[in-house]
């Protein structure tokens, strides 16, 4: 449950800053370069790997 909750809090973590990074981009990027349909898919995309290889890597150390 503790790692569980250490995940899910990183993830919270790496969410934000994803944000942060993507709003600071200028104005231009958004009519020409992304959607925000897009730019939502890959923020919650890549968050899941992220969670996902953690929660593996977090396994592997608990298990040895």
């Amino acid at each position: 449950m503790c790692w569980r909750i250490v995940g899910e809090r990183s993830a919270l973590r790496v969410r934000r800053e994803y944000l942060k990074a993507v709003l600071r981009q200028e104005i231009g990027f958004f009519d020409t370069e992304v959607s925000t349909g897009e730019v939502m898919q890959s923020i919650s995309s890549d968050v899941a790997q992220i969670q996902e290889v953690m929660g593996e890597k977090v396994t592997k150390i608990t298990n040895c």
